[in-house]
Protein backbone atom coordinates (compact mmCIF):
# COMPACT_ATOMS: atom_id res chain seq x y z
CA UNK A 1 0.00 0.00 0.00
CA UNK A 2 1.33 3.42 -0.94
CA UNK A 3 2.10 5.66 2.02
CA UNK A 4 -0.05 8.75 2.38
CA UNK A 5 1.45 12.15 1.67
CA UNK A 6 1.13 13.01 5.34
CA UNK A 7 3.08 9.90 6.38
CA UNK A 8 5.79 10.67 3.83
CA UNK A 9 6.06 14.27 5.05
CA UNK A 10 6.32 13.11 8.66
CA UNK A 11 9.01 10.61 7.69
CA UNK A 12 10.98 13.34 5.92
CA UNK A 13 10.74 15.58 8.99
CA UNK A 14 11.94 12.75 11.24
CA UNK A 15 14.82 12.05 8.85
CA UNK A 16 15.85 15.69 9.09
CA UNK A 17 15.57 15.68 12.90
CA UNK A 18 17.82 12.62 13.14
CA UNK A 19 20.33 14.30 10.84
CA UNK A 20 20.43 17.42 13.01
CA UNK A 21 20.95 15.38 16.17
CA UNK A 22 23.75 13.31 14.61
CA UNK A 23 25.62 16.03 12.74
CA UNK A 24 24.90 19.24 14.69
CA UNK A 25 24.05 17.97 18.13
CA UNK A 26 21.91 19.13 21.00
CA UNK A 27 23.13 22.73 20.77
CA UNK A 28 21.41 23.05 17.39
CA UNK A 29 18.29 21.07 18.25
CA UNK A 30 15.72 23.85 18.49
CA UNK A 31 12.56 23.60 16.41
CA UNK A 32 13.87 26.21 13.96
CA UNK A 33 16.96 24.08 13.35
CA UNK A 34 14.89 20.97 12.66
CA UNK A 35 12.64 22.96 10.31
CA UNK A 36 15.63 24.45 8.47
CA UNK A 37 17.19 21.01 8.00
CA UNK A 38 13.92 19.75 6.51
CA UNK A 39 13.61 22.80 4.26
CA UNK A 40 10.22 23.81 5.68
CA UNK A 41 8.79 26.63 7.72
CA UNK A 42 8.58 26.10 11.44
CA UNK A 43 4.77 26.25 11.23
CA UNK A 44 4.81 23.27 8.87
CA UNK A 45 6.96 21.30 11.31
CA UNK A 46 4.69 22.23 14.23
CA UNK A 47 1.64 21.08 12.28
CA UNK A 48 2.95 17.53 12.68
CA UNK A 49 4.96 17.95 15.88
CA UNK A 50 3.68 20.88 18.01
CA UNK A 51 6.60 20.76 20.47
CA UNK A 52 10.20 19.63 20.50
CA UNK A 53 9.21 16.86 22.93
CA UNK A 54 6.62 15.60 20.43
CA UNK A 55 9.29 15.50 17.74
CA UNK A 56 11.83 13.73 19.97
CA UNK A 57 9.19 11.23 21.06
CA UNK A 58 8.40 10.44 17.42
CA UNK A 59 12.11 10.09 16.59
CA UNK A 60 12.57 7.62 19.44
CA UNK A 61 9.40 5.66 18.66
CA UNK A 62 10.45 5.25 15.04
CA UNK A 63 13.94 4.20 16.11
CA UNK A 64 12.45 1.51 18.37
CA UNK A 65 10.04 0.30 15.69
CA UNK A 66 12.84 -0.05 13.15
CA UNK A 67 15.03 -1.91 15.62
CA UNK A 68 12.26 -4.33 16.57
CA UNK A 69 11.53 -5.07 12.94
CA UNK A 70 15.19 -5.75 12.17
CA UNK A 71 15.59 -7.86 15.30
CA UNK A 72 12.55 -9.98 14.45
CA UNK A 73 13.92 -10.57 10.96
CA UNK A 74 17.49 -11.33 12.04
CA UNK A 75 16.57 -13.47 15.04
CA UNK A 76 13.66 -15.15 13.24
CA UNK A 77 11.45 -14.71 16.30
CA UNK A 78 8.02 -13.24 16.94
CA UNK A 79 8.86 -10.54 19.47
CA UNK A 80 5.32 -9.29 19.84
CA UNK A 81 3.86 -12.14 21.86
CA UNK A 82 4.79 -13.64 25.22
CA UNK A 83 2.61 -16.64 24.37
CA UNK A 84 5.01 -18.03 21.78
CA UNK A 85 7.17 -21.11 22.12
CA UNK A 86 9.58 -21.18 25.10
CA UNK A 87 12.78 -19.33 24.34
CA UNK A 88 15.71 -21.71 23.85
CA UNK A 89 19.35 -20.84 24.45
CA UNK A 90 19.92 -20.90 20.70
CA UNK A 91 16.99 -18.48 20.28
CA UNK A 92 18.33 -16.08 22.89
CA UNK A 93 21.88 -16.23 21.54
CA UNK A 94 20.61 -15.38 18.05
CA UNK A 95 18.41 -12.59 19.39
CA UNK A 96 21.08 -11.08 21.64
CA UNK A 97 23.69 -11.21 18.87
CA UNK A 98 21.26 -9.30 16.64
CA UNK A 99 20.53 -6.85 19.46
CA UNK A 100 24.22 -6.21 20.00
CA UNK A 101 24.56 -5.57 16.27
CA UNK A 102 21.68 -3.08 16.53
CA UNK A 103 23.63 -1.21 19.20
CA UNK A 104 26.72 -0.94 17.00
CA UNK A 105 25.61 1.85 14.65
CA UNK A 106 27.57 4.99 15.55
CA UNK A 107 24.92 7.37 14.19
CA UNK A 108 22.31 5.78 16.45
CA UNK A 109 24.67 6.10 19.42
CA UNK A 110 25.28 9.77 18.60
CA UNK A 111 21.56 10.44 18.24
CA UNK A 112 20.72 8.88 21.58
CA UNK A 113 23.60 10.65 23.35
CA UNK A 114 22.34 13.98 22.03
CA UNK A 115 18.79 13.20 23.15
CA UNK A 116 20.14 12.31 26.59
CA UNK A 117 21.93 15.67 26.69
CA UNK A 118 18.73 17.43 25.69
CA UNK A 119 16.70 15.52 28.29
CA UNK A 120 19.06 16.55 31.08
CA UNK A 121 17.82 20.13 30.75
CA UNK A 122 14.33 19.65 29.28
CA UNK A 123 11.69 17.82 31.31
CA UNK A 124 9.46 17.22 28.30
CA UNK A 125 12.32 15.65 26.38
CA UNK A 126 13.12 13.62 29.49
CA UNK A 127 9.54 12.36 29.52
CA UNK A 128 9.87 11.27 25.89
CA UNK A 129 13.09 9.44 26.74
CA UNK A 130 11.50 7.68 29.73
CA UNK A 131 8.61 6.61 27.51
CA UNK A 132 11.09 5.17 25.00
CA UNK A 133 12.87 3.11 27.65
CA UNK A 134 9.57 1.93 29.14
CA UNK A 135 8.56 0.59 25.72
CA UNK A 136 11.99 -0.93 25.13
CA UNK A 137 11.93 -2.68 28.52
CA UNK A 138 8.38 -3.92 27.90
CA UNK A 139 9.49 -5.65 24.69
CA UNK A 140 12.46 -7.19 26.48
CA UNK A 141 10.06 -8.29 29.20
CA UNK A 142 8.16 -10.34 26.60
CA UNK A 143 11.41 -12.13 25.78
CA UNK A 144 12.19 -12.70 29.47
CA UNK A 145 8.75 -14.16 30.04
CA UNK A 146 9.37 -16.71 27.30
CA UNK A 147 12.74 -17.56 28.85
CA UNK A 148 11.58 -17.65 32.48
CA UNK A 149 7.77 -17.98 32.57
CA UNK A 150 7.85 -18.76 36.30
CA UNK A 151 9.16 -15.30 37.23
CA UNK A 152 6.75 -12.97 39.08
CA UNK A 153 5.91 -9.85 37.13
CA UNK A 154 7.97 -7.49 39.30
CA UNK A 155 11.09 -9.66 38.93
CA UNK A 156 10.51 -9.97 35.19
CA UNK A 157 10.44 -6.19 34.90
CA UNK A 158 13.66 -6.01 36.91
CA UNK A 159 15.41 -8.51 34.64
CA UNK A 160 14.19 -6.67 31.55
CA UNK A 161 15.51 -3.37 32.95
CA UNK A 162 18.88 -5.01 33.65
CA UNK A 163 19.14 -6.35 30.08
CA UNK A 164 18.26 -2.92 28.65
CA UNK A 165 20.85 -1.26 30.91
CA UNK A 166 23.50 -3.78 29.89
CA UNK A 167 22.99 -3.22 26.17
CA UNK A 168 22.48 0.53 26.36
CA UNK A 169 25.72 0.92 28.29
CA UNK A 170 27.46 -1.38 25.84
CA UNK A 171 26.28 0.72 22.91
CA UNK A 172 28.43 3.60 24.17
CA UNK A 173 31.45 1.68 25.44
CA UNK A 174 31.62 -0.53 22.32
CA UNK A 175 31.40 2.42 19.94
CA UNK A 176 34.43 4.08 18.38
CA UNK A 177 33.92 6.85 20.94
CA UNK A 178 35.07 4.64 23.84
CA UNK A 179 36.72 1.88 21.79
CA UNK A 180 36.11 -1.10 24.11
CA UNK A 181 34.61 -3.46 21.55
CA UNK A 182 36.21 -6.91 21.34
CA UNK A 183 34.87 -10.31 20.32
CA UNK A 184 35.45 -11.83 23.79
CA UNK A 185 33.76 -8.79 25.31
CA UNK A 186 30.75 -9.19 23.03
CA UNK A 187 30.44 -12.86 23.97
CA UNK A 188 30.66 -11.93 27.65
CA UNK A 189 27.82 -9.42 27.22
CA UNK A 190 25.69 -12.04 25.48
CA UNK A 191 26.43 -14.69 28.15
CA UNK A 192 25.52 -12.21 30.89
CA UNK A 193 22.23 -11.35 29.20
CA UNK A 194 21.48 -15.07 28.67
CA UNK A 195 22.06 -15.70 32.35
CA UNK A 196 19.53 -12.98 33.14
CA UNK A 197 16.98 -14.27 30.63
CA UNK A 198 17.28 -17.98 31.45
CA UNK A 199 18.23 -17.74 35.11
CA UNK A 200 21.16 -20.13 34.90
CA UNK A 201 24.57 -20.49 33.32
CA UNK A 202 24.29 -21.05 29.58
CA UNK A 203 26.66 -22.65 27.15
CA UNK A 204 26.78 -22.66 23.39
Amino acid sequence: MTESKGALRKAALLDAAEQVLVTKGNANAAMRDFAAAAGVRIGHLQHYFPTRADLIRAVLERSLERSLQRLAEEARLDLGSSAGEPLTRDDSHRLLTALLHEHSALDDVKMHVEIWAMASADQQAAGALRNFYAQYAAHVGVVVRRGRPELPEAERHGVAAAVVSLFEGASVTRSSIAGLRTEPGDEAIIRTAQWLIHGKETSQ
